[in-house]
């Protein structure tokens, strides 16, 4: 466990937050780009597999930069980020998380819920692991829990980043106990 190396990609979600600090035992990459969309990724991944050697595990969270501009077709160009993360890491575990709920009046939740199936469905096809955060960031009526969103409605707070890092400590640590 100890000296292993996580990378992180995405938005600004994961760009905005210290995941070397959350994990000290792990050498950590945070390759987040507020802003990026998931064809921005797709567009720089030559980079990214070129810089990157050897991680151990790699968390994926992008797509909400697209859904607050109305793009909701963000699958295939997914399906293709994943593509080459798997064929230029044959060593490393992919991980794909869902997209978190926004409290934004132009975008529907359910639009959110229907993408983070289809990533499921993907990854399950590939054989890539799924990690559902989103249910952890909604109440039982399935409405975002304000306390873990900023007042944009989209970017997290102290408490949400609390909720989401806690989350991939216990994929961790379940990870090695397997």
């Amino acid at each position: 466990m100890a000296g292993e190396k996580l990378v992180f990609l995405g938005d600004s979600l994961t760009e905005f937050f210290d995941w070397q600090k959350r994990f000290p035992e792990f050498e950590v990459m945070n390759l987040g780009i507020s802003g990026e969309t998931v064809e921005g990724l797709l567009a720089r991944l030559d980079r990214v597999t070129s810089r990157v050697r050897n991680p151990d595990l790699v968390f994926l969270m992008t797509g909400i930069n697209d859904i607050a501009m109305e793009e909701y077709e963000i699958t295939a160009a997914y399906r293709k980020v994943l593509d080459i993360l798997t064929a230029s890491f044959k060593n490393s575990h992919v991980v794909v998380q869902s997209l978190l709920p926004v409290r934004l009046p132009w975008i529907s939740n359910n639009e959110i819920v229907k993408i983070n199936r289809s990533l499921q469905e993907i990854a399950g096809e590939l054989r890539i692991v799924y990690l559902d955060i989103y249910r952890f960031f909604v109440d039982t009526n399935g409405n975002p829990v304000a306390q873990y969103l900023m007042e944009d409605g989209v970017h997290l707070s102290a408490a949400g980043y609390n909720k989401w890092s806690r989350a991939i400590e216990d994929f961790l640590v379940r990870r090695f106990e397997e």
